[in-house]
C-alpha cells in the first residue's frame, strides 16, 4: 500500500468512524515506511486509533494532551471569570469534540482569540497562571525568556501575541520513553525527564485582512464546556484557508488540518451560506476552493454543490492559485496535466469527476499585502 492511499483512507474514516478503515489497517500499520510516512505528516495517530489497539506512542500523545487541554481549561476558566470573551479555534476546540480523550500526535499550541481591547486583562491572568514569554533551548536544556525585541517584533509584526509558555513535568513511563526520541515541542527531555512545554497562543485576530468581528457574532459554547468558539462555518473556511497559505507559502506538511477539519465538515452543522459569504466578502477562491473540493472527495455528499461553485467564484484574479499541493502533502509526484491540452485524454483520466478551480483568484485572508 502506497503512503498517499494508506493517509487518503484513514481520512476518510475520519468522516466517517461508524465503519471501518476500508483498506488493510494491520497491514499499514505493519509497514515501516508507512508508519514513518504517517508521523512525518503528524498523523500517526489515526492508524491507532482506527484500529483501536494498544499502542505506546498514542497512549504518550493522549497522555501529554491531556496536561495541554487542563491547562487550557485553566486559562478559559480564569478568562470567562475576568469576563475576557474567550474564543478557541482549530485543534484545541476540535480534537476533543471528534476525538474525546484522544489526541492526533503532539500538539503545538492551542490558540485562543479574545477581543482587542482585553488583551492586557489576558496578559495579566496567564501571568498569573505562571504562563512567560519563554521558549525552550534545546541546546542547553532549559527555558529562557524570549529577549523584549524579540516578543515586540512578534507582537508589531503579527495579530497574536508572543507565545505564553510554562512547562510540567510528567513521570509517566510511557511519555518519558516517548520524550527521548522527541526533538520539538512540546515533549522535550531533559536529563532523563519529560517536560510538556504548555504554549497558549492568544490572537486579537485571525488574518490581517480580516475582521474578528464576524467571528465573534456567529460564535457557539464551545465543547469544552466553557468559553465560545468558532461556528462550524468559520472553523471550515478558516482552518482550510489558513491551511492552504501554510502548505503553499510555507512548506507545510502535517496532515493534521485535514483530520479535525473534515469531522467538522461530515458532521453535518456547518452553515454553508456563511462559507460562501466569507469566501465572497474576504475574495479566498482557490485558497479555499482546493481544499474544501479535497473535503467533498473525502467526505462525499455533505458540501452543497452550489457553495463548490460559489467559492470558486468567489475572485478574479489568480495570485494566490498554488493548484492542488496534494502531491506535496501526500508524497506523490504529480503527473503532466495532459488533460488541459487533449480532450480525450481528459476524459480518460477524470470522466465525470468535478474539475478544480478554474477561475482567477485574489490574495487571500492571511496573504493580501
Amino acid at each position: 500500500m502506497s503512503n498517499a492511499e494508506a493517509a487518503f483512507r484513514l481520512l476518510q474514516w475520519c468522516a466517517d468512524r461508524t465503519r471501518p478503515a476500508d483498506f488493510d489497517l494491520a497491514g499499514a500499520v505493519a509497514d515501516e515506511g508507512v508508519r514513518s510516512f504517517l508521523k512525518s505528516r503528524n498523523v500517526d495517530s489515526l492508524a491507532a486509533l482506527a484500529s483501536d489497539g494498544a499502542d505506546a506512542r498514542q497512549a504518550a500523545y493522549d497522555i501529554v494532551w491531556q496536561h495541554q487541554l487542563a491547562a487550557l481549561l485553566q486559562v478559559l476558566e480564569a478568562f470567562e471569570g475576568a469576563g475576557v470573551r474567550t474564543l478557541t479555534f482549530k485543534g484545541g476546540e476540535l480534537l476533543p469534540r471528534h476525538f474525546p480523550g484522544r489526541s492526533i500526535g503532539l500538539v503545538g499550541d492551542a490558540d485562543v482569540l479574545v477581543p482587542r481591547d482585553e488583551i492586557e486583562t489576558a496578559k495579566s491572568i496567564l501571568y498569573s497562571l505562571g504562563f512567560r514569554h519563554s521558549f525552550f533551548d534545546a541546546a542547553q536544556g532549559v527555558m529562557r525568556n524570549r529577549d523584549l525585541r524579540n516578543v515586540a517584533d512578534i507582537e508589531l509584526r503579527h495579530y497574536e501575541l508572543a507565545p505564553f509558555v510554562k512547562t510540567v513535568e510528567v513521570t509517566d513511563p510511557v511519555v518519558v520513553q516517548v520524550a527521548r526520541t522527541s526533538k520539538a515541542d512540546p515533549l522535550r527531555c531533559v536529563e532523563d525527564r519529560a517536560l510538556v512545554v504548555i504554549a497558549i497562543d492568544v490572537h486579537h485576530n485571525v488574518a490581517s485582512d480580516a475582521d474578528p468581528t464576524m467571528l465573534f457574532e456567529r460564535a457557539v459554547p464551545s465543547s469544552l464546556g466553557v468559553g465560545e468558539t468558532l461556528s462550524s462555518a468559520d472553523h471550515v473556511w478558516l482552518n482550510l484557508s489558513r491551511y492552504y497559505n501554510e502548505v503553499a507559502m510555507h512548506g507545510g506538511l502535517s496532515l493534521r488540518p485535514f483530520a479535525y477539519t473534515i469531522p467538522e465538515v461530515a458532521a453535518g452543522t456547518v452553515d454553508w451560506d456563511v462559507v460562501e459569504q466569507a469566501a465572497r466578502d474576504l475574495e479566498l477562491g482557490p485558497t479555499l476552493s482546493y481544499f474544501l473540493r479535497f473535503c467533498d472527495r473525502i467526505a462525499p455528499g455533505r458540501i452543497p454543490a452550489s457553495t463548490l461553485r460559489a467559492v470558486d467564484a468567489s475572485t478574479n484574479t489568480r495570485v494566490r492559485d498554488w493548484g492542488w499541493q496534494l502531491g506535496k502533502l501526500f508524497g506523490f509526484h504529480e503527473r503532466f496535466p495532459a488533460y488541459a491540452f487533449e480532450p480525450s485524454a481528459f476524459e480518460s483520466a477524470v470522466g465525470n469527476a468535478p474539475p478544480g478551480p478554474k477561475r482567477d483568484d485574489r490574495e487571500s485572508i492571511t496573504n493580501r499585502q
